[in-house]
């Protein structure tokens, strides 16, 4: 049985339209991309619609990491907190006397993402579907030393390529892009067993993720602008720029 493409079961759906549907293969078309992602980007469905979606599409079950009270720190502890930070991805749980490690992940088809997670935790590795942003908040709760994201991985700028591998990782190394304004820090930081952190939600929570989704938006028209002003100066060509970025 041939798999339903992931517009086509949107559509199905009743939430999405076929205009946005065009609009944003038409965005992946000029720049690449991963086309869920592109439609959370234009605001045309929401993280949890698409990873419900994401989960029928790919019969991958999906995970709702803000429902997670909690993680063992030795199943943790199996992925290194940079490396999980960079592929999206949360261990959950051992099973088979720790031979198999359940990781959330929000590219769960990422072959050398998995093939590395296997090298590096000795484990088979058992995917479910969740968001990005839905996996930077349960990382932000349950990783020791990162109850919250800090000013630095909010301004960090990561660009990475179609294997994953971190290009440009902060705004600062690309001559001319736009700074995001820094955030005040608090005068007293939550306690970690507040609602707000305990819980995933608060208004505090949800302050600091709408500006961590206003930064990750500026970034992407600053690469674009970037991408755009390379063609121009006959760099590299729109033909060459997409066979990189799907390669």
């Amino acid at each position: 049985m041939a798999q339903i493409k992931l517009g086509e079961l949107l559509i199905k759906a009743n939430v999405l339209q076929e205009s946005q549907l065009r609009t944003a293969l038409s965005e992946q078309a000029k720049w690449g991309g991963k086309l869920g992602e592109i439609l959370v980007r234009m605001s045309f469905v929401t993280e949890d619609i698409l990873v419900r979606a994401l989960s029928k599409q790919l019969a991958i079950p999906a995970v709702n990491l803000d429902a997670l009270k909690e993680v063992p720190k030795h199943v943790l502890t199996r992925i290194p907190m940079q490396t999980a930070r960079d592929f999206a991805v949360l261990p959950l749980q051992l099973r088979d006397d720790g031979k198999t490690l359940a990781v959330a992940m929000a590219d769960p088809l990422n072959v050398r993402q998995l093939d590395e997670l296997r090298a590096i935790t000795k484990c088979r590795i058992a995917p479910s579907v969740a968001g990005r942003t839905s996996i930077a908040r349960a990382m932000a709760r349950l990783y020791d030393d990162s109850e919250e994201l800090s000013e630095a991985d909010a301004a960090g700028f990561k660009v990475v390529d179609a294997q994953g591998r971190t290009v440009v990782k902060h705004m600062g190394d690309v001559q001319g892009a736009p700074q995001p304004a820094k955030t005040p820090a608090p005068t007293s930081p939550p306690s970690r067993e507040t609602p707000a952190v305990r819980g995933g939600g608060g208004s505090g929570a949800a302050e600091l993720l709408r500006s961590v989704e206003e930064v990750q938006r500026k970034e992407v028209a600053a690469l674009k602008a970037m991408v755009e002003l390379l063609i121009e100066k006959g760099v590299f060509t729109r033909d060459e720029y997409l066979a990189k970025v799907k390669r």
